[in-house]
């Protein structure tokens, strides 16, 4: 895996970084003073606890906003879409209770909004999460799985 960029932390946000591994992509985040065992939480395998939250991708903001007005109508979602950093970013709350995001590739990002406290490691960093981002759509461009398309093992 390759960290391609490391967003420094700030008032609303710990330090995050985008790591990569072929044509996938984490958006890793730092929860700062984050200590398990002062929360007596066990820090071994199995033992950790929950996962905090999922990420989704899909294709661009068309899609983005059809899942969103679908998860408002379930009272899923307040229907918000953030930017964060070269995503849009909507979230959601699951059937369990468990908040997670839609993300798809911001096309206007503009990547002189880096400041000076991140660290650009990948000079291609943008790009790669743009083709990462879109994905989405050259891994399947008839859509989602009917009997008509759907591989058969």
């Amino acid at each position: 895996m390759e960290t391609t960029v490391v967003f420094s932390g700030g008032t609303s946000h710990s330090r995050q970084a985008i790591v990569m591994a072929g044509d996938s992509m984490l958006h890793v985040f730092e929860v700062a003073d984050y200590d398990p065992i002062t929360r007596n939480i066990s820090t071994a395998m199995f033992e950790r606890g929950r996962l905090d939250h999922l990420g989704f991708t899909v294709s661009d903001l068309v899609a983005l906003t059809a899942i969103r007005d679908r998860l408002q109508a379930l009272d899923a979602s307040s229907g918000d879409i953030h930017q964060l950093g070269p995503m849009f970013s909507l979230r959601f709350v699951d059937p369990d209770g468990m908040e997670s995001e839609i993300n798809c590739f911001n096309p206007t990002f503009d990547p002189m909004t880096v400041r000076d406290a991140d660290q650009v490691v990948d000079p291609d960093w943008l790009e790669r999460a743009r083709q990462v981002l879109q994905a989405t759509t050259r891994r399947n461009p008839a859509g989602p799985p009917t009997p008509a398309n759907q591989e058969h093992s």
